[in-house]
């Protein structure tokens, strides 16, 4: 549980992992409703800009960018974040073959002050559950896992 988030002044955060190749499978691992539900949340992110995002977990939004297999971008929204509502923020997921390996990067821009600790840990914990699904090892419960990560950002 290393690679900590970065965060900018500006409500925005960025984490990078890196996951096995070929970059159309990881693709698969953030759009296909199949794939999304065994390390994220029921729901469905459209292929069509302007089309809607919605996640059982309690986001929502629209497509704003969709260039398979290289950039998935939406908005992002949560009436029922952990302090406050979260309203127009942008969740933007890079994907970039390096050899063998592709470098997933996830940048979400425009966070209320009072939400990106708690992202930062979301998100963490959501990227520690895609890389035990991809390597085929047991997916930890979200919420016991964002427990754990949580004081990483707190100090």
């Amino acid at each position: 549980m290393s690679d900590l988030a970065t965060i900018d002044d500006r409500g925005t955060l960025t984490l990078v992992r890196y996951l096995p190749g070929p970059i159309e499978r990881v693709w698969a691992y953030l759009t296909d409703p199949k794939f999304l539900a065994k390390w994220f949340s029921d729901g469905i992110v459209s292929d069509t800009v302007g089309g809607d995002v919605r996640f059982d977990m309690g986001a929502f939004g629209q497509t704003t960018v969709y260039d398979p297999p290289h950039v998935l971008e939406y908005t992002w929204n949560e009436e029922d974040a952990s302090v406050g509502p979260v309203a127009d923020s942008v969740l933007r997921w890079e994907l970039a073959q390096e050899a063998n390996r592709v470098r997933l990067t996830l940048t979400h821009t425009r966070l209320p002050d009072v939400e990106v600790v708690a992202h930062c840990a979301g998100w963490h914990a959501f990227l520690e559950r895609l890389l035990a699904f991809d390597e085929g090892r047991t997916v930890e419960p979200m919420m016991e896992l964002y427990a754990k990560i949580k004081p990483l950002y707190v100090s």
